[in-house]
């Protein structure tokens, strides 16, 4: 920036000679002291300007209407002058102000989801091998000052989550979840500083302009004045050291929010890559946690499936005394299938009879293998008449399976015991050994048949 030109006391006494003045009396030497103390101002706000990059969220104040009617008197334009001078020092300290409000909310989002993400990872059931590198990833929390250095953090924890994946399967997925919130929650703190950037630089640009403005009229009204060539010359001078500097400012204030939008743009690609992991993580889960709830076998359900569907249904069942069916349906014989034909002879039984059951329910029922070659159904919505003929139904259609082992053709039957879940039946085991006691009277009976109790 130039150098504001000294007055020295010949050049004041010449600005302020009676007969241009007329009767009005000026303290030059304070005029001098207000026109250094304006330049001295406008540096240290240029030096401060360049340190910052945050952003406006409130209107600035509205910008003096500076005097442009015909006058030969330089009061005028003194006044003018120390209006716009004052207005500049008014706007540069409610901006201060208002950046550091914005400031300190940042800071204060940034510090909540520090203290989010600290609880998450002490609560986090990690492999053992890996708690070291949570832990430091833990502290390093405390160091942390922006989002772009939170989300790198939530990306590190994420890469031991995958590793930890196959070991710690249940307790992942509720984290998924956890983290998923997390990144909406920086997303959204990236949007409010993208809005916020947008909003300052609008009423930077409003702010330039108006200033721009009055420094025109500004100068129309010096040029009005009837000063000598000397006088003339010195106070063009102060305007255009005043447009140079807005000029300056301005330049600097499109510098900083280019460089805070390119920021948030990176921040941006980082979130959306981040958010693309955790969405990549959470399939995984889920796909993980199907093959853990699938017999590898007859890729029926499991028992661990079935433990899960048999609360449910249970639960509901006598919420709203609704009726529901278990069935509990036995091959039999099945151990004289694998000695006389082996294990391979007997794994392909176990697969086919479990495609018959599974095409003989409807959708609203379930079908899962318990172990070995036991099979469970849960039937709801039937009535008592009906439940004999569908699992008598289902046992025709096995014993029609025309079985061949060796060349051989040989019929397999199964047995079945059902119940239906009782208004006393304190929990679902009860319900369950009922069945399970029908199942041992068919098979005392002579098998392929349907017991009810």
């Amino acid at each position: 920036m130039k150098q504001s030109p000294q007055f020295d006391e010949e050049m004041l006494k010449l600005i302020f000679k009676e007969n241009s003045l007329g009767d009005i009396t000026v303290d030059s030497a304070a005029l001098k002291a207000q026109l250094l103390q304006y330049i001295e101002a406008k540096q240290t706000e240029q030096s401060q300007q360049k340190h910052t990059v945050e952003e406006v969220s409130q209107a600035l104040p509205s910008a003096p209407k500076l005097a442009v009617e015909d006058g030969n008197s330089l009061q005028l334009i003194i006044g003018n002058l120390e209006s716009f001078a004052d207005f500049y020092a008014q706007t540069s300290t409610q901006l201060a102000s208002e950046l550091g409000e914005e400031k300190a909310q940042q800071l204060e989002l940034i510090t909540t989801h520090k203290e989010n993400l600290t609880h998450l990872y002490e609560t986090i059931d990690i492999n053992y091998q890996l708690h070291s590198a949570l832990n430091e990833l833990a502290a390093a929390l405390t160091s942390i000052e922006t989002t772009e250095q939170l989300l790198g953090n939530v990306e590190e924890v994420i890469a031991l989550l995958l590793k930890s994946m196959l070991s710690e399967k249940e307790q992942s997925k509720f984290f998924v979840k956890d983290i998923q919130q997390e990144i909406d929650d920086l997303k959204a703190i990236n949007q409010q500083t993208d809005d916020i950037n947008r909003s300052g630089q609008k009423q930077h640009q409003q702010w330039d302009k108006t200033a721009s403005r009055n420094l025109n009229n500004l100068n129309q009204l010096s040029g009005r004045l009837a000063l000598n060539e000397s006088d003339a010359k010195a106070m063009n001078n102060e305007v255009a050291l005043l447009k140079e500097s807005l000029a300056e400012k301005t330049v600097i204030d499109e510098k900083l929010f280019a460089l805070q939008q390119k920021q948030i743009e990176k921040l941006t690609k980082k979130l959306e890559q981040t958010e693309q992991e955790a969405s990549t993580y959470h399939s995984q889960l889920v796909e993980q946690r199907l093959i853990n709830m699938q017999d590898s076998l007859t890729k029926l359900p499991n028992r661990k499936a079935l433990e899960q569907k048999f609360e449910a249904n249970f639960t509901a069942a006598k919420q709203s005394n609704q009726s529901l069916w278990v069935a509990v349906a036995d091959i039999d014989h099945f151990k004289s299938i694998n000695d006389n034909y082996g294990h391979s002879a007997g794994d392909k039984t176990l697969q086919v009879i479990a495609s018959a059951l599974s095409n003989s329910i409807r959708d609203s029922e379930f079908i899962a293998r318990y172990g070995g070659e036991e099979f469970v159904l849960l039937i709801p919505d039937l009535p008592q008449n009906a439940i004999t003929n569908v699992l008598n139904r289902v046992r025709e259609r096995i014993k029609s399976i025309p079985f061949k082992f060796k060349d051989k053709k040989v019929q397999i039957t199964v047995s079945i015991g059902a119940t239906k879940i009782k208004a006393t039946d304190s929990n679902r085991q009860v319900s369950f050994d009922r069945a399970d006691k029908a199942l041992y009277q068919a098979k005392r009976q002579g098998r392929d048949r349907v017991i009810i109790y």
